[in-house]
């Protein structure tokens, strides 16, 4: 498979998704912003249900094969939300290894919740 690929299969066929350097300028000219600035974005409670910015980086991830951003959004009605959201964070892992790495090392995994309260001290004993 080629680097950074995520292979998935819709509409009966296999495909992959891979945010290569021309995937991110190709996302960037359309909806002027970086795919960073997209991905951070797209992290806070406000953009739940963002469909364009999805839309778009799925049809950046899928340019290898020539679609419309509307045959993007067909693909993803085939596969359903979950299914494309799960492969869009797959990708973006796999685009930048090297802060999936730092984020596996450090724990800080995907999501945005808090991390729970540590113990009290108990108060020493006099």
């Amino acid at each position: 498979m080629i680097r950074g690929a995520i292979p998935f299969e819709a509409e009966g066929r296999a495909r992959f998704l891979r945010l290569t350097t021309n995937a991110q300028v190709r996302y960037q000219e359309r909806a002027g912003e970086t795919l960073v600035d997209a991905i951070v974005a797209m992290q806070g409670e406000a953009s739940q249900g963002d469909m364009l910015r999805l839309r778009r980086l799925i049809w950046a991830g899928l340019g290898h094969e020539g679609l419309s951003e509307d045959a993007a959004g067909d693909l993803i009605d085939e596969i359903g939300l979950a299914e494309a959201s799960r492969l869009l964070g797959d990708a973006i892992r796999a685009a930048f290894p090297e802060a999936a790495k730092a984020e596996a090392e450090t724990g800080d995994a995907e999501g945005n919740a808090q991390a729970p309260a540590k113990p009290k001290a108990k108060p020493a004993a006099a």
